[in-house]
């Protein structure tokens, strides 16, 4: 396809690096004119996502302001074009568009992901300088915006040292990359570096921000699963928005299946906008609307290979696989970033260190270790190892340290039975959202209603039963959120056997 010309694509870089050296290290956005705002995750080279976006949702103005949080580049094959498009929406809708770093705006990991190729690759000649006025971009940017100074949005998250009014006074045009920090600092007697000079403190404000993700258990940790960044727990997400007077954090940082995912209590919002980000079929993308007083998120979800005319036909067997594979990548990430919580939960089922747990304990544990309310005993041989899988049907107790050995390591799949009714129901969900908002109001629901078997009662009274037993939070519209939790599926009780125990199967 035609590319933008290397002089008009340098001018556009650098018209926008000029506007965001203007800007403080946290954009101020206020949805005082159209009283709503919408923030978009993570990109990563997929124009085809930030234009069905901005085809859904509207083009930036007053009425309606955009954040885009990070991850404009790398992995997918048209960053160069994702960055001139935000760049231009900046300079076009200056008061309109906030742009955040992200963790990718960053040379080094470019370098390693794909966006230093494809500028060299569009723009031979006029490479170096067009990545030497990027690099000028990523510094300029805002690190987080703060949205009715309610609601903060930074790409990664937050740890327990993370401090907004040291992020405010920083100089963040020193960070060109943070993968080089600075190096002075104080070895502790544990082997760790404790921060001693202003430019490592600094250093270690934006890096934690950029790159933590939230954790199930309380606490801080190091983030191993990445190595760089922190774990957060609930604990430090309270605590940092009642000492900064705020109501929600939302970020973005991790591809999440539906595009989005409530943590901590509904206070920690990530948001992900990349949809197919592993392969066709893996995931959906979302973005996030905030409107009312106080700021109430309302999340829309979208697919680009579900909105292309189907090029490449699969069959229904290939495209559960794809949505498996994808699961099964993501319960992987999910259980070894929960490791230390699960350990946890394990021992305090285990107080004579046997090693081994039963079947229902283990549910437990991994229930509450991991946040996820999935079917855990129909998942139990896709998450152990053969071995223990096998020794768990037979005697009914389950080495926990067997967890660990990775899912999917044996070459099996997460079961069809965890997404195939989820995904008629949102099926059924986009077909009653007739106007594509995101959320069924009272009409839809109404007309929805008419084309029912009549039972003898009005169209009216049956929207109105409808809508008590959908419309959880009795805001006038039904979301997907309130929409699945009507329909909850939950796992079947079937009879125990004669020489089973009955707790075992509750």
């Amino acid at each position: 396809p035609q590319r933008v010309h290397a002089h008009y694509a340098y001018h556009i870089i650098r018209d926008a690096t000029a506007i965001l050296r203007r800007l403080p290290n946290l954009n101020q956005a206020s949805t005082a004119v159209g009283k709503q705002i919408t923030i978009c995750g993570d990109l990563h080279g997929k124009l085809q996502d930030l234009l069905v976006i901005l085809h859904k949702n509207g083009l930036p103005c007053a009425e309606n302001p955009y954040v885009f949080n990070g991850d404009f580049v790398d992995r997918g094959k048209r960053s160069m074009e994702v960055l001139l498009l935000l760049c231009a929406l900046l300079i076009v809708f200056p008061g309109a568009v906030f742009l955040n770093r992200g963790n990718h705006e960053d040379r080094a990991i470019n370098v390693r992901y794909g966006f230093i190729r494809e500028v060299r690759t569009k723009y031979r000649m006029q490479s170096e300088r067009l990545l030497h006025q990027i690099e000028r971009l990523y510094r300029a940017l805002p690190l987080g915006t703060v949205v009715d100074s309610q609601v903060l949005v930074v790409h990664g998250g937050i740890s327990n040292k993370t401090d907004l009014r040291e992020i405010w006074t920083l100089d963040r045009f020193k960070l060109a990359s943070l993968m080089d920090p600075p190096q002075s600092a104080k070895e502790n007697p544990d082997g760790t570096e404790e921060d001693d000079t202003p430019e490592r403190r600094a250093w270690r404000q934006v890096f934690d921000i950029l790159w933590s993700d939230p954790q199930v258990a309380d606490g801080c940790s190091h983030n191993t699963l990445r190595g760089a960044g922190t774990y957060f727990g609930p604990d430090v997400t309270e605590e940092f928005l009642r000492r900064h007077d705020l109501r929600l954090l939302v970020r973005s940082h991790e591809c999440k299946l539906e595009g989005y995912e409530l943590a901590h209590n509904n206070k920690c919002i990530t948001i992900f906008s990349a949809s197919d980000y592993y392969e066709v079929g893996s995931n959906k993308g979302a973005y996030v609307k905030l409107s009312g007083n106080p700021l109430t998120p309302q999340f829309v979800q979208f697919q680009v290979s579900a909105a292309k005319s189907n090029k490449r036909r699969l069959t229904f067997r290939q495209r559960v696989g794809l949505v498996e594979r994808s699961a099964l990548k993501s319960l992987a990430a999910t259980i070894e970033a929960r490791r230390i919580g699960l350990e946890a939960e394990f021992k305090t089922r285990d107080p004579e260190s046997k090693g081994t747990i039963s079947v229902k304990e283990w549910c437990e544990a991994m229930q509450n270790g991991t946040g996820l309310s999935v079917p855990w005993r129909l998942l139990r041989d896709r998450v152990l190892s053969p071995a223990a899988a096998e020794e768990a049907a037979k005697t009914g107790l389950i080495k926990y340290s067997e967890t660990f050995c990775g899912p999917g390591s044996s070459g099996c799949y997460v079961t069809e039975a965890l997404y195939r009714d989820k995904m008629a129901l949102e099926s059924l969900f986009s077909a009653l959202d007739t106007d594509h908002s995101g959320t069924i109001s009272m009409t839809e629901l109404k007309q929805a209603c008419s084309l029912l078997p009549n039972d003898g009662s009005e169209p009216g009274q049956l929207c109105t039963r409808l809508a008590r037993c959908l419309d959880f939070n009795q805001d006038g519209r039904v979301d997907l959120n309130e929409f699945l939790e009507a329909f909850r599926l939950v796992e079947s009780r079937r009879p125990v056997e004669p020489n089973e125990s009955p707790d075992e199967e509750d």
